[in-house]
């Protein structure tokens, strides 16, 4: 079973409170869920003292905050299970009506093709996806590929994870355009994956209508997170 608690991360926990404004009604459609917000600090903490060494030591290798909180995200769910979601993302709908009690690992089709909704995670622990998503990142660090590209070394090695363990056990998945992706579950060894359409059957939204109070900017302007636009090595 994928244990109930919503893991989130910002530079701080003082969030505007229009944004508390939609966490409480977030835990009102998810009554049973425990929701944690980790700060920068917290999650330096957590990778010092929960991480493997190579993992911990990739993390403390990255120079954006980014690819720091990928890393993170990754892990946290890979020792613990639950969901993560981005800060400025929202849960709009019930959990329960997306999570069955048999789902290991729930993944849903991001509009550019051949990549994977990773700002908001849905996975059991020990999941073999999130094993091999951070074996891939490990595997990019050792041979310096990807080192000026954050979103190659995270975002896409999530993605490869998927494609990779499915057709090495001869697995029939491919990629579909969300609106297209029929709901389906899939045996992976000794676990298994759900794979659903539109932003998991239109229970999340990417970017809620309060982002830019996060980053102090007017509704409509362009938006870069605390984490803000890293030129130079990545690692």
């Amino acid at each position: 079973m994928i244990p109930k608690t919503i893991y989130q991360t910002w530079s701080t926990q003082n969030l505007p409170k229009k944004l508390n404004s939609l966490h409480i009604k977030m835990l009102k459609n998810n009554p049973e869920y425990e929701h944690i917000i980790y700060t920068d600090e917290q999650m330096n903490d957590y990778m010092s003292s929960n991480a493997d060494k190579d993992i911990k030591d990739a993390y403390w290798k990255m120079n954006h905050i980014v690819a720091k909180a990928d890393i993170w995200r990754y892990t946290i769910l890979f020792n613990n299970g639950g969901v993560y979601l981005d800060i400025d993302s929202e849960i709009t709908g019930s959990l329960d009506s997306l999570i069955n009690k048999s789902d290991e690992a729930i993944i849903s089709p991001e509009i550019n093709e051949n990549l994977f909704i990773q700002w908001g995670l849905i996975f059991n622990k020990k999941h073999i996806f999130l094993e091999e998503t951070l074996n891939n990142i490990l595997k990019d660090i050792n041979s310096q590929k990807n080192q000026f590209d954050h979103h190659s070394l995270t975002v896409g090695n999530y993605a490869k994870s998927i494609f990779n363990l499915t057709k090495q056990n001869k697995i029939d998945f491919e990629w579909r355009t969300p609106s297209f992706q029929k709901e389906k579950s899939f045996k992976l060894l000794n676990t298994n994956f759900k794979v659903v359409g539109n932003v998991y059957n239109d229970n999340f939204q990417f970017k809620h209508k309060y982002n830019h109070l996060l980053r102090n900017r007017p509704k409509g302007t362009e938006v870069d997170s605390h984490w803000s636009r890293f030129k130079g090595p990545i690692f």
